[in-house]
């Protein structure tokens, strides 16, 4: 990775903010930090992409990503938060322009992919960029509907599989991923590495992010499942 690709850090909280730095400059990337609101936006201009932390001393990174996207509106923002675990917080993360959304911890794998991809997507306009495999499912894991890249990555039929459990096909710790689903299906966004074993292929590792799709009351419960298979 280029090094003049520079990644502007930002977080008030200095372990954080360093850790972050160290595992982007081993992936090759120069970065510089920042500590506040102010000094990102003040900042952001040189960035080839903005690293922000939603919590901040002086405003709130959802009104940082809203300015920077206005005074730079192709630099990719990915943000990041321990605190703001909801589907609404990632849907108002969007909303603004944040082009990810990521949950504490980051996994430095997941961080040094994401940023990777953002970069050369904004490098590479004419690229064509491939979205992770999706799915939607009922509150319980029962497949309702699925991308083009989840039937390949589960080697199913989209009709074989829209009769099938989600959680049949992960082999690691079935049980705590039950549990984790029934805190997506309340509204609290999920993010794990685990193991997807596809029907007659062999197990792959992936990252799995789970946020319950906006509903209106009394209607059935969805959640819309992102796999990211590790590549790297």
């Amino acid at each position: 990775m280029d090094a003049r690709k520079t990644v502007l850090n930002v977080d008030d909280h200095a372990p954080a903010r360093f850790l972050r730095t160290r595992i982007l400059q081993r992936a090759g990337f120069g970065v510089e930090e920042a500590e506040t609101a102010a000094g990102a936006i003040r900042q952001a201009s040189g960035a080839s992409l903005v690293l922000l932390d939603v919590r901040l001393p002086d405003a709130d990174g959802f009104s940082v990503c809203e300015q920077v996207k206005k005074q730079s509106p192709k630099t990719p923002i990915v943000m990041v938060t321990s605190v703001y675990r909801t589907a609404q917080a990632r849907r108002d993360a969007f909303a603004v322009g944040a082009d990810a959304f990521l949950l504490e911890p980051v996994d430095p794998l997941q961080l040094v992919r994401t940023v990777e991809d953002l970069v050369g997507r904004g490098a590479e306009a004419t690229a064509t960029v491939v979205a992770d495999p999706w799915l939607v499912t009922d509150a319980a894991g029962q497949i309702l509907k699925l991308s083009e890249g989840a039937v390949q990555l589960l080697n199913l039929s989209a009709r074989g599989a829209r009769s099938r459990n989600l959680l049949a096909f992960f082999a690691e710790n079935r049980p705590k991923l039950m549990m984790e689903i029934l805190r997506a299906a309340e509204g609290i966004t999920i993010e794990r590495t685990t193991v997807l074993r596809p029907r007659d292929r062999r197990p792959v590792r992936v990252r799995i992010d789970v946020s319950r799709v906006p509903h209106d009351p009394g209607d059935r419960v969805e959640l819309r499942w992102v796999i990211s298979p590790e590549t790297r």
